[in-house]
């Protein structure tokens, strides 16, 4: 997974991912928009590290993104392959529910991204 963190890296500097705010080493939430800030990465972050999508033995990263403050927020799941089980597709839906405590009032989607940020799927 070295690779892949390298690879995000590189990605982050062209502005396609956002702005990195990393929880530790092995995860990072990119925040891109005017929607969302900084503060709203570390309390995304937080709640993952809580939620125990975050553990000491993953990677993963998070992309979170909404272009004004009323839009929508997406949230992109940055997953290495094409997809991933069903039943981790309803783990990371019934994220929505805590992470509505988050955004209140705002309407939230869930998305699947290649390392490339290219949408998979809509959860």
């Amino acid at each position: 997974m070295g690779f892949f963190k390298s690879l995000m890296a590189v990605i982050s500097t062209d502005g396609k991912t956002g702005t990195p705010f990393r929880l530790d080493k092995n995860h990072t939430v990119y925040f891109k928009g005017k929607g969302v800030t900084e503060l709203d990465a570390a309390h995304v972050a937080g709640f993952y590290k809580g939620y125990g999508y975050f553990t000491d033995t993953s990677q993963n990263d998070i992309q979170i993104l909404s272009v004004t403050a009323t839009d929508p927020v997406q949230i992109g799941y940055i997953i290495a392959g094409k997809t991933v089980s069903p039943d981790t597709e309803t783990y990371l839906k019934n994220a929505g529910e805590g992470l509505q405590e988050l955004f209140p009032g705002r309407v939230l989607s869930f998305h699947l991204l290649d390392t490339n940020l290219t949408p998979l799927k809509t959860l």
